[in-house]
């Protein structure tokens, strides 16, 4: 709320409401694209999270994360932190006609929009001469989310076959069985496990990558060379541990059915949180301790 204050005959000190144009300028750019923000990714993944919970239950979508994972969901807060907290700056004609698209594509009942609405506002705030470090730092945790959410899984429509395939002969090296394409033999009654989209390792690899940046750029918001590294390092340790479960869902129908289930899903995610984690805290550590 803004007020102003009235002084009169020198003696009287009283307060009243200022104009809505005041009230209107005193709304900086993180307010409006935090904002922004919030509702573009809300609208995104909206969908998805109320369809698990219809699917699943309540309890247990929430214990796996609403249907992504609560790495997603910890890289979103962080975003939206880092645009709340980011240098103070009045907005301008051009940050409401953004914020205002923006609002304007979440309202449309498609994710997709709202997630390509948000990858260009990403690169907007990049851009901008306005953003200050922690601003653009949120456009590149923005990016990062859209990529998890979409960019990533429409190039994984073009690059599926091989990936999977790659993934499929390194299980097959592992346990020593027939490989095809992207199916590997069980080792016990004869099945063939069919390795697709959403199990290949750069899908799950994308999560870790997606929630290192957002942890890297809340504490240190300018970028330096030394963090591809990290991430790098932390891509090929989710490549290995993916490969490794599908390795163990080949063992038997069984260990398909345990690893494959909502119990093997909420442990992959803690993995894959928690090398997101240790990645972007071992790229960080001087800041964190400083």
């Amino acid at each position: 709320m803004v007020w102003r204050r009235d002084v009169r005959m020198g003696t009287t000190t009283s307060f009243r409401r200022a104009p809505a144009g005041e009230r209107v300028r005193a709304v900086g750019r993180a307010q409006i694209f935090a904002i922004a923000i919030l509702a573009l990714i809300a609208n995104a993944i909206a969908a998805r999270a109320s369809d698990y919970v219809a699917l699943q239950g309540v309890g247990a979508a929430l214990t796996e994360g609403l249907g992504v994972s609560w790495a997603f969901w910890l890289s979103f807060a962080l975003c939206v932190r880092l645009a709340l907290t980011s240098e103070p700056a009045p907005a301008s004609r051009a940050d409401w006609l953004v914020g205002g698209a923006c609002l304007a594509a979440a309202a449309l009942p498609a994710s997709p929009i709202s997630a390509v609405a948000a990858t260009a506002l990403g690169f907007w705030l990049m851009a901008s001469r306005d953003s200050g470090p922690r601003l653009k730092a949120a456009g590149m945790v923005l990016v990062a989310i859209t990529v998890h959410l979409l960019w990533g899984k429409l190039l994984l429509l073009f690059f599926v076959a091989p990936i999977a395939a790659a993934d499929a002969h390194i299980v097959s090296l592992i346990t020593h069985t027939a490989v095809s394409g992207n199916t590997v033999k069980f080792l016990q009654a004869g099945h063939r496990l069919a390795i697709l989209q959403a199990c290949t390792s750069v899908q799950n690899a994308s999560i870790a990558m997606m929630m290192m940046i957002a942890i890297i750029r809340t504490f240190r918001p300018v970028p330096r060379v030394s963090e591809l590294a990290y991430l790098a390092a932390a891509f090929l340790a989710v490549v290995a541990i993916n490969d490794v479960r599908l390795s163990l869902m080949a063992r038997s129908l069984g260990m398909f059915e345990l690893i494959h289930g909502p119990t093997g899903w909420t442990v992959i995610n803690l993995i894959i949180t928690c090398v997101g984690v240790a990645g972007a805290a071992l790229a960080v550590r001087r800041e964190i301790f400083a």
